[in-house]
């Protein structure tokens, strides 16, 4: 069983921008890693998850990296694992989807993990039970991923996300399953030790990656915080970024594991053009 430690926690995040000269050194080596979100990561937050896009300059950006001998690029989203994938679009680059559930290779091929794929059944009927009561509350909408259930609340007024989140957590308990909760949204998910972090420890190894190899991960909500300590656990070196505003103070809306913050979408790209410019520069070959 893969087990995430909390060794190596920063205090508090420092700004990735401008980047500094250790920045640089720590992320020069080579293979690279890149293990980032989509939603509020890549793409700005959208009122549904159908609406969101990874802005045109940063897939670019996104697809020269991709194009780079010694990067390896993967994108680690709550989305289904197809769906994350038509939202990157970017090719020769992996999805994990699901917070760790699938994955797809740069082919297309598809796995499920095989604890999570026996509670499919289960998700099934959480949506059929839930279709109905849900419907009663204005702007509040169900994801159907297959392995997990999302239940949006972002559109929905504020007084109506209490009920809504005591008619998931009910579910959850007659179907024995488990609730995340996320930005503006409930997941019902199966009751196994699966995350973007383990999913990420589990194909840094796949990918057999030498000590040297330079990672940077980036994510923007309580998910990602998980696989910000497994890359720290696979190298203390590994650059981790929150894009937001959480900051590790209690006072935050939550506290991040991340050394680094950027406040948005578009200061990440900045910091990933200058990434992309610096790994050229040096001379990275092309495919």
């Amino acid at each position: 069983m893969t087990t995430l430690s909390t060794e190596g926690i920063v205090s508090a995040p420092r700004s990735a921008l401008p980047p500094t000269r250790e920045l640089g050194a720590r992320l020069s080596s080579s293979p690279l890693l890149l293990a980032l979100d989509i939603d509020g990561t890549l793409a700005p937050i959208a009122p549904t998850p159908a609406d969101a896009r990874v802005p045109d300059e940063t897939r670019r950006t996104l697809e020269g990296f991709a194009s780079l001998d010694q990067v390896r690029l993967v994108f680690v989203t709550g989305r289904a694992a197809a769906d994350g994938r038509r939202v990157a679009a970017v090719s020769n680059s992996w999805t994990i989807g699901n917070h760790g559930i699938e994955l797809i290779d740069p082919s297309g091929a598809l796995r499920v993990n095989s604890s999570a794929e026996t509670y499919g059944p289960a998700i099934a009927e959480a949506a059929r039970r839930l279709a109905e009561p849900l419907a009663a509350f204005a702007g509040v909408f169900i994801e159907n991923k297959t392995w997990t259930l999302s239940v949006h609340v972002r559109l929905a007024p504020a007084d109506v996300v209490p009920r809504v989140e005591h008619e998931v957590t009910e579910m959850a308990r007659e179907l024995g399953l488990r609730v995340l909760h996320g930005k503006k949204i409930f997941e019902l998910r199966p009751p196994v030790i699966i995350s973007k972090g383990t999913a990420l420890i589990d194909f840094a190894r796949m990918l057999d990656l030498p000590p040297q190899a330079a990672m940077l991960c980036a994510g923007d909500d309580r998910t990602d915080e998980e696989a910000f300590l497994a890359l720290r656990s696979l190298s203390p070196s590994a650059v981790t970024v929150h894009v937001g505003a959480a900051v590790a103070d209690q006072r935050a809306e939550f506290t991040t594991a991340a050394e680094f913050v950027v406040p948005d979408p578009a200061a990440f790209h900045e910091l990933l053009a200058w990434l992309l410019a610096m790994r050229t520069d040096d001379g990275a070959h092309r495919r």
